[in-house]
């Protein structure tokens, strides 16, 4: 068997194949860059994480090593998310379809004969992948470990890009990820800041935060009823058959619960501070 085949029969079915349309299939390779990068964690762990924890012991005294580890996971979700977001952006203005946050008539206008582009396909499996990256890490104990709301928020998102994928709906996969995964990047390097415990990052961390709490509200709360639940709840039902509707219904309304019960936790550190932003780690 040649290197050929093995990557366009088992590593990369479809996805690989020049001229090939979207199918389930392109998910396949998900698996693999889910293990790259549980791969790569392990190594990070194992490497930079004690050196840190040296350089931080040395600089703070004893004791002072114990932020190495929230220190560098908030880093590296920081960099991983904060790259997908971009990316996901440059898909949505540039290559896909005129479906905007702020201009939803296209994301389902034409529907099923959207074409999909390459740019679209690989998005949506990046990001489906670094899902499943943080689930398996979490089920074996390694890297970032999800809490309860996380792993339900992972799986259903998950979920709706798979239906998506299926549906060709990518155009609002796509556009709806973009928006709502702008603050995270934002959080994570908040949390950083939080973790690392030191007085002068005290007004960078309180700046960032606040920088999170509006985009959360501006990108989630606020945006996702405008430019994600109306849009499906209107303008889907005519075009879309009902299984496909209702499905996707139960699923949107289910994530936009999570993103109000997470505000009102971000309310909850504004109002409270310290005691509840360590709380909520």
């Amino acid at each position: 068997m040649s290197l050929q085949h093995l990557l366009h029969t088992f590593i990369v079915p479809n996805l690989g194949t020049p001229g090939s349309q979207p199918a389930l299939s392109d998910f396949v390779v998900t698996i693999w860059i889910a293990l790259a990068i549980l791969a790569v964690r392990v190594v990070f762990e194992r490497s930079v994480i004690p050196g840190f924890r040296r350089y931080l012991e040395k600089v703070k005294g004893p004791g002072g090593g114990k932020a190495a580890f929230p220190v560098l996971d908030n880093i590296w979700i920081a960099v991983f998310s904060g790259s997908l977001t971009a990316y996901a952006w440059w898909v949505t203005v540039r290559s896909n379809g005129g479906c905007t946050p702020w201009s939803t008539a296209s994301c389902f206008a034409g529907w099923p004969e959207h074409p999909v582009s390459l740019s679209q396909r690989l998005y949506m499996v990046l990001a489906f992948a670094y899902y499943l990256y943080e689930l398996m890490g979490t089920a074996a104990g390694l890297g970032t470990k999800l809490k309860t709301d996380m792993v339900a928020h992972h799986l259903v998102t998950m979920a709706l890009v798979l239906i998506s994928h299926h549906t060709t709906l990518q155009r609002m996969s796509v556009m709806w990820q973009a928006l709502f995964d702008v603050s995270n990047p934002i959080l994570h390097t908040a949390k950083a800041l939080h973790a690392s415990g030191l007085r002068q990052l005290e007004p960078a961390k309180w700046a960032l935060f606040n920088l999170f709490a509006a985009t959360f509200l501006i990108c989630r709360v606020l945006g996702g009823p405008v430019a994600i639940l109306w849009p499906s709840f209107t303008r889907a039902q005519g075009v879309l058959p009902a299984s496909y509707c209702y499905t996707c219904w139960g699923l949107e309304v289910f994530v936009y619960a999570l993103q109000l019960l997470w505000f009102y936790k971000i309310v909850e550190i504004a109002v409270k501070g310290e005691k509840a932003a360590e709380k909520a780690d």
